[in-house]
């Protein structure tokens, strides 16, 4: 609990100036939802548990081959998902889940005050409600909700409602901890390796680091930023130990708008923490460098 209220605290201080990374990850979390929808709204893959229309290849189609198209699209999508774990580590965990956005504004109605907060929550419930009926069109065809007879209807609106209540819960209580030791798809990424030479590194800027820990105090999934080579325990939930930090690491870039926040305000010099290609070994500074660099700061 400690450590999810010092996180708010940075992310509300991070949150009062504009970040390159807001505009990548609203354009990528967009994306991601605009995704979702076009699958069944175009016809490309859809079964309709309403009136039996199903849909494959943008054409009519009966219950299995509807039933088969929904498969295969989903497959395609986890597809997607892993070849970008290989090329790129766990991009889509930080910058493409909808459930780590949820997370997000989950934070933000927590940390905010006022009518700021009210528009967090209204961002939070139609971003939601927008994920989980998108997730319910690839099951049925939606005029259900205002051309079907009353019990479809109803029961779509209340199966879609009680998703987005879900959501709504999730971010307020569990949020990062699902992404931490309970989400199936983050413990595959965990243990399959991902990219070698793409993420969250630390540059070894032995001069430029000031020691001030607000990378380890941000990071969502607890990890040590700087350290990420090397090997973590079993954490509670599913989990898989000894596996490098770097296999856990959302690369949200939380750690990396830090690093720079606190920089920017001591020298303004090279910016010690990275999200991008490696630049030579990731280690933590030792404790003879880390005085050094306490008492240059």
């Amino acid at each position: 609990m400690v450590r999810r209220q010092t996180r708010l605290k940075l992310t509300e201080t991070l949150a009062r100036s504009q970040h390159r990374y807001d505009a990548f990850r609203a354009a990528t979390q967009a994306f991601s939802i605009a995704l979702l929808w076009a699958v069944p709204l175009t016809g490309l893959a859809r079964v309709d548990l309403w009136n039996g229309r199903h849909r494959l290849l943008f054409g009519d189609a009966d219950f299995k081959r509807g039933l088969a198209g929904v498969i295969l699209g989903i497959a395609a999508l986890y597809v997607v998902t892993f070849l970008s774990n290989v090329a790129g580590g766990r991009l889509f965990c930080g910058w493409g889940c909808p459930v780590g956005q949820i997370s997000r504004f989950g934070e933000a109605t927590e940390r905010r005050r006022g009518r700021s907060r009210f528009f967090a929550h209204i961002q939070g419930a139609l971003f939601s409600a927008a994920f989980v009926f998108g997730m319910l069109a690839w099951w049925v065809d939606l005029r259900v909700l205002w051309r079907g007879e009353f019990a479809w209807s109803a029961g779509t609106a209340a199966v879609g409602l009680a998703g987005t209540a879900a959501a709504l819960a999730h971010a307020r209580v569990w949020r990062w901890g699902f992404c931490r030791s309970a989400c199936p798809i983050g413990l595959y990424y965990s243990f399959v390796s991902p990219a070698s030479w793409f993420g969250v590194h630390f540059r070894n800027e032995t001069s430029a680091c000031v020691e001030c820990n607000l990378c380890d105090r941000v990071c969502p999934v607890d990890l040590a930023p700087r350290d990420l080579m090397a090997a973590i325990p079993a954490r509670a939930g599913l989990s898989i130990a000894d596996a490098p930090g770097r296999n856990h690491c959302l690369e949200c870039g939380d750690c990396v708008r830090a690093c720079e926040w606190m920089i920017e305000r001591r020298h303004g010099g090279e910016v010690p923490l990275l999200l991008g290609f490696y630049r030579g070994d990731q280690r933590r500074l030792d404790e003879s460098e880390a005085a050094g660099n306490r008492s240059v700061a």
